[in-house]
C-alpha cells in the first residue's frame, strides 16, 4: 500500500529568503514554517540546519508555531563540527567532547520539539571532503566516517530519535550503502538528494535506487545536463540546477522507490532543495537570482503536488 497520500512538502530556506527585515534566525525560521503551509498548503516539513543557544521561551514559540502552521520540524546536528578533516573535531576525533555536548543539546531541544529527524552532513563542498582526496586513502576516509556514525548509533538509539546524513558531494550511493550497512541501524540513514550523484561523477537515478533503503528524509533537487563550451578544453557537458521536473532526475521513479523502500515512507518529508542553478539567462544581481529561485520552487512544488494527486 503507499503512503505517498501521508507526504509533507517542504523547501529548504535560502531558496526562498524573507524580507529584509527579518533578521533573527528563530524569526526567519518562523517566516518559513509560515511560507511553507502558504505554497503547500499543508501539511509542511521544515528544515532548519544549524545549531542554536536554545532557551524555554524560544522552544515553546516554536511549538506553538509548529502546531499553528502544521509543521513537522528536521534539527542539524554537527556529528563532523566545523573541521571536517581526518585529523579534525568529529565525535571520535579533535575536541570529541564540544561536538558530543553540541549534538546531546541539539537532540534535549529536538525531543522537547517532537523532532524525530536531524540532519547532517560530512562533505563541505571541497575536494579534500571527498572520496578524490588523494592523500586520504578512500579505505580510511570511509572508515572515518563509519567510526563516527557507529558511535552516533549509540546516542541516537537512546534517544530514539533519527540521524540523516546527506549524500552531500562526497562518495557514492553504493559506498554510502555499505556504510549504512556496516552501522546497521535504523537510527542511522541518510537524507537522500536526488541530485547530489552528478557531484561525485554517478547517475543520480542509480543513486537513488541504492540509498532509498536507508533514506530517512530527503532533498528532492534535479538537475539538468547541458551542452558546455569553453576556451579551455573542459568536459563539453555539465549538469545545472534548474527547477524540480525539469531535469534529468527521474523524479516520478524517486517517488515510486522511496514509497515502496524507505523505512520512514509514512509520513516522508519532501524537501525541495535547488542547487547549482543555471542563471545564464537571469540578470546578474541578488534580487534577480533570489526571484528566479522563488520562481522554481513555485514550479517544483506544482510538480510534484501533481505527482501526488494534489493539484
Amino acid at each position: 500500500m503507499s503512503n505517498k497520500s501521508t507526504w509533507r512538502l517542504g523547501f529548504v530556506g535560502f531558496i526562498y529568503t524573507p524580507p529584509k527585515n527579518i533578521t533573527d534566525p528563530i524569526e526567519e525560521l518562523k517566516w518559513h514554517m509560515s511560507k511553507t503551509q502558504e505554497l503547500t498548503g499543508g501539511p509542511g516539513a521544515t528544515q532548519y540546519a544549524m545549531p542554536y543557544n536554545w532557551t524555554d521561551k524560544v522552544l515553546n514559540e516554536l511549538k506553538e508555531h509548529m502546531v499553528k502552521t502544521d509543521n513537522e520540524l528536521e534539527l542539524g546536528v554537527p556529528i563532523f563540527g566545523s573541521f571536517v578533516q581526518p585529523d579534525g573535531s568529529s565525535l571520535i576525533s579533535g575536541n570529541k567532547e564540544e561536538i558530543r555536548k553540541t549534538v546531546e543539546a541539539q537532540i534535549r531541544a529536538a525531543k522537547f520539539l517532537g523532532v524525530k529527524i536531524l540532519r547532517s552532513a560530512y562533505g563541505k563542498l571541497k575536494l579534500k571532503w571527498t572520496r578524490f582526496n588523494k592523500d586520504y586513502p578512500l579505505k580510511d576516509h570511509i572508515k572515518f566516517v563509519t567510526d563516527n556514525l557507529k558511535e552516533a548509533k549509540k546516542i541516537f538509539e537512546d534517544n530514539d530519535v533519527y540521524l540523516a546524513l546527506e549524500n552531500h558531494c562526497d562518495f557514492t550511493g553504493k559506498e554510502f550503502a555499505e556504510i549504512y550497512a556496516e552501522v546497521n541501524s535504523r537510527h542511522i540513514g541518510c537524507t537522500l538528494d536526488t541530485a547530489n550523484g552528478y557531484t561525485v561523477y554517478c547517475d543520480p537515478n542509480e543513486e537513488i535506487e541504492l540509498l532509498a533503503t536507508y533514506a530517512v528524509t530527503t532533498h528532492i533537487k534535479d538537475m539538468l545536463v547541458q551542452d558546455f563550451t569553453s576556451d579551455y578544453g573542459l568536459l563539453p557537458f555539465q549538469a545545472r540546477g534548474c527547477a524540480v521536473g525539469d531535469g534529468n532526475v527521474d523524479i516520478p521513479r524517486a517517488l515510486d522507490l522511496l514509497d515502496q523502500k524507505s523505512p520512514f515512507s509514512k509520513g516522508l518529508h519532501l524537501v525541495i532543495e535547488q542547487g547549482w542553478m543555471n542563471y545564464d539567462n537571469i540578470p546578474k544581481d541578488e534580487e534577480a537570482r533570489a526571484a528566479y529561485d522563488k520562481e522554481c520552487v513555485h514550479k517544483g512544488l506544482k510538480y510534484l503536488k501533481g505527482l501526488l494527486g494534489r493539484a
